[in-house]
């Protein structure tokens, strides 16, 4: 048996076949966005055509465990006439977070919407599920999706969560995180269930010394603000301001840096703080690694004792130095039937262009998003 179980599902979320020969399978698991995964099959392969199918979907296993599920979004193939290669491409069904908007008022029609905002309140996994539950089951009436029983997990949500068709991912990250949470959408049977786990601390601290690496790289950036000027709704002298000040920030950096935000969505106390808590965060210091894994020891993904998206890891960088951070994401390479390369991405990796690129392009596109709900 394979370390990877691959099976093909249909448009309607029903099994037609296994793939038990890919070429190269590299699956990339995130925590708190959209996880994706790339495949390469023969051209010959006896089961292409069920891959190529509309609406065709995969659900990965690895030893045994969830770790993947998704439509073929796209595919990408070469050959010379004689024989040749097809790479298909997975997107975790995690994104229906932004595939679902918002609405003000999700239990009336379009021109019904007589409230300029809904807002979620309560702890996170309340505000997610129910969100979800009002705009994706009950108005969207996604196929096949379901919200797994809640059970209040993650802390309150300061402000709450506003929506005014906003995608869900959009305005439930990162807060939800902030508040103690992932949120996974896993096929199980023909349903996709939303539900949510709570990240933990590794318990075991990663070293060359003790022998989970063979190397480590870090990159270390200070943040650039420590205050923020939030500015609610209002025109001209109306508008109202609010002040947030990290002064731990300010006392361990002997900084005091502004910045600005732009909160129109409410004139609350508790939310615009809210947005400017956000902002100091984004603005906040950055610290990533990237980490080259022993191939066999405790630091395993998966299984009982082994690491998971969105756990806090400690790392020991020598001299007694320990970074401490979260694992943002997990590549998973196929090498063979019996071993799978493992290469955890841990804090914000800051000397990765492309990564940082689409971490900014995202970023700009929320807030035109967010300008245009207005």
């Amino acid at each position: 048996m394979s370390i990877f179980r691959i099976s093909v599902y249909d448009k309607d979320r029903k099994f037609v076949c296994q793939i038990g020969n890919p070429s190269a399978l590299s699956p990339t698991v995130r925590h708190g966005l959209v996880s994706t995964m790339t495949m390469t099959v023969p051209l010959s392969h006896q089961r292409l055509p069920a891959l190529l199918a509309d609406g065709a979907r995969l659900v990965v296993k690895f030893q045994g465990e969830h770790l993947i599920s998704g439509p073929i979004t796209a595919e990408e193939g070469e050959t010379n006439g004689v024989d040749g290669h097809v790479t298909f491409t997975v997107e975790d069904d995690f994104r229906i977070l932004r595939e679902i908007l918002g609405w003000p008022v999700p239990g009336a029609s379009l021109t019904g919407q007589s409230a300029e905002y809904r807002t979620y309140t309560g702890n996170a996994e309340t505000i997610i599920k129910t969100a979800v539950q009002e705009n994706g089951v009950n108005r969207l009436a996604v196929p096949g999706l379901t919200v797994a029983t809640n059970a209040n997990r993650g802390a309150i949500v300061p402000g709450g969560v506003p929506l005014r068709m906003h995608p869900l991912m959009d305005q439930m990250f990162p807060a939800l995180e902030q508040a103690g949470i992932g949120v996974t959408v896993k096929q199980i049977g023909t349903n996709l269930v939303l539900d949510v786990y709570e990240p933990r601390l590794h318990p075991r601290k990663l070293s060359v010394k003790g022998r989970t690496l063979k190397k480590a790289n870090w990159t270390r950036n200070r943040p650039t603000s420590s205050r923020v000027v939030v500015a609610g709704q209002g025109e001209g002298v109306d508008r109202k301001f609010r002040q947030l000040i990290d002064t731990a920030r300010e006392a361990q950096y002997g900084m005091r840096a502004e910045t600005f935000r732009d909160a129109r969505d409410d004139n609350t106390d508790s939310v615009l703080d809210a947005r400017g808590k956000e902002t100091l965060d984004e603005n906040g210091p950055k610290n990533g690694l990237s980490l080259d894994l022993a191939g066999t020891g405790i630091f395993q993904y998966g299984g009982t004792d082994g690491f998971r998206v969105g756990d806090r890891v400690p790392v020991d960088i020598g001299n007694g130095l320990v970074i401490t951070e979260t694992i943002r994401e997990v590549k998973l390479t196929w090498k063979s039937k019996d071993y799978a390369q493992i290469e955890p991405s841990i804090g914000e990796i800051t000397n990765q262009p492309a990564r940082i690129m689409a971490q900014r392009l995202a970023a700009v596109s929320k807030r035109q998003r967010n300008q245009e709900r207005l």
